[in-house]
């Protein structure tokens, strides 16, 4: 036992001391090792539910999901109520003046911590920890692991380590990529179209030793599946599609063949509109790929986290005191675009209140509101929702659009407009479709961290019709749609450089 642990020790600092140590850190000492710690299934169910939790804090470390997803598109505006000393990141991200946003005297940074998304070195510790994972369930034979469940864990270390690159990607563009565990060599950026292609070689070749669900109600959409594999195979297909011209009907192709593949499956459905506490509470019918949030388990994100903390007041926010109007508001002449005057749609009435128009702090976007809210200034207690069963329609009826498949799409856009009590889609195809569909992308998916990524694959980000504060061509091409990165990530790799558009 004492020559085990020496080695392990050794082992340790060699990987610490390294050349990139900050550029890629690994695993605390005790799983580190095949010998001292790979003895159980339950051994690895703690690794794999460790590296959620790592996946989990990284979002949580600053109100990621609202700053990367929904406020740089500038359809969220601060509210006339609000002390933009506190609050004043909401219009700083939709002008997409990001180095504002993340200055260190900037006032709401003591709270926020916005510099937190220039930072990726969590994002590799949870793409190193899978690498382990991945290398350690190989290494030797663990008692009591079927084949089956070994290749089934073999591939949720895939799923996890190809989630966590399209993060990084959707943020930085290129991003160093690697598979190898206990890397300790300093890498350059590798082109993101070719890091997102090689994260769908791989996730294809292991997802159907995915389960479609599982007997553990408790594991639901919270831990990788067949139909979340699915799902994360089309958006990738779909990022590439927007950056990769030239192979770009190759990717629309095989997103239909995925949604096509996860709809006949029947293993996921559509949960009635009335039922939204329930797809947002999480580990529903309608969840793919969802992060865990409970409260009666601690797992309680910090209160800034949430997008539902800057668009919800009294009484759906307590106490009144302090929370007698919501932070931020979505624009009322985007909603207007949204929901138009005198048409039907059950999303309006169950989604929004009175004062959806209000263009002030009387607005609330009571999307996410539910009765699992836990005492005072604390947001629902709901997961953080990345993919679900609506979303891969929409990306289906997306890529069947672009490939002349408009009777299909049609037919699954119809699905989510049926689901909302919406009129049915009856116009024709091509471009009239492709704006049907992405309009109810837009309002479907509002508030769950997609909408300007949305806008970047597509090109919309430099349509004012989409993006308030739109990039003009020339700052696409500079990457001006990406995230500044911290200085840090070139400490001792002399391979690494930043984002130029931040820097020039």
């Amino acid at each position: 036992m004492k020559l085990k642990l020496t080695a392990v020790i050794f082992l340790s600092i060699t990987l610490f001391s390294s050349g990139c140590k900050k550029f890629l850190t690994v695993q605390p000492i005790d799983k580190l090792s095949g010998n001292a710690y790979w003895k159980s299934t339950s051994d690895i169910e703690s690794f794999i539910s460790d590296i959620y939790g790592q996946f989990r804090d990284k979002l949580q470390s600053t109100s990621f999901i609202a700053a990367s997803g929904e406020l740089r598109g500038g359809q969220v505006k601060m509210s006339p109520e609000t002390d933009k000393n506190y609050r004043g990141y909401i219009d700083m991200c939709g002008q997409n003046n990001l180095l504002g946003l993340i200055a260190a005297n900037a006032p709401w940074n003591a709270g926020f911590k916005f510099a937190n998304m220039t930072q990726w070195k969590d994002f590799y510790r949870v793409i190193q920890s899978a690498n382990i994972l991945e290398k350690e369930l190989g290494r030797n034979p663990i008692p009591g692991l079927s084949t089956n469940d070994l290749r089934q864990y073999e591939a949720e270390a895939v799923f996890i380590r190809c989630l966590t690159y399209l993060f990084l990607v959707r943020l930085y563009g290129d991003v160093p990529y690697y598979t190898e565990a206990y890397l300790s060599t300093p890498l350059p950026r590798t082109d993101m179209v070719t890091v997102i292609n090689n994260c769908i070689a791989e996730l294809d070749k292991v997802k159907d030793d995915l389960p479609w669900t599982y007997k553990d109600p408790a594991k639901k959409a919270v831990r990788a599946t067949k139909g979340g594999a699915l799902a994360l195979l089309m958006y990738m297909h779909l990022w590439n599609a927007g950056f990769d011209k030239v192979n770009k009907q190759d990717h629309f192709g095989k997103t239909v063949a995925y949604g096509k593949e996860l709809i006949q499956s029947a293993s996921y459905k559509l949960l009635p509109i009335d039922n939204s506490q329930l797809i947002f509470k999480g580990r529903s019918e309608e969840g793919l790929v969802e992060i865990a949030q409970n409260f009666n388990y601690g797992e309680t994100l910090s209160n800034y986290a949430p997008f539902s903390d800057m668009v919800q007041h009294f009484p759906y926010k307590f106490p009144l005191s302090g929370h007698e109007y919501s932070f931020g508001y979505f624009r009322a002449a985007f909603l207007h675009m949204l929901y138009p005057d005198g048409q039907a749609d059950r999303r309006r009435d169950t989604w929004f209140d009175q004062s959806m128009f209000a263009d002030n702090g009387q607005f609330q976007f009571i999307k996410f509101s539910s009765v699992f809210s836990h005492g005072e200034d604390v947001n629902p207690d709901n997961n953080i929702i990345i993919f679900r069963y609506a979303t891969a329609l929409l990306m289906t009826a997306e890529a069947m659009v672009e490939t002349g498949r408009a009777d299909e799409a049609t037919g699954l856009l119809n699905m989510i407009r049926d689901r909302a009590g919406a009129p049915r889609y009856t116009g024709p195809g091509g471009d009239d479709l492709r704006q049907a569909v992405y309009l109810e992308q837009a309002k479907e998916l509002m508030g769950e961290g997609l909408y300007y990524f949305d806008l970047v694959r597509t090109g919309r980000v430099m349509d004012q019709k989409w993006c308030y504060t739109p990039l003009t061509v020339d700052q696409f091409a500079r990457g001006g749609w990406t995230w500044p990165l911290a200085t840090s990530v070139m400490d001792n790799n002399p391979l690494m450089t930043l984002n130029n558009y931040w820097t020039n």
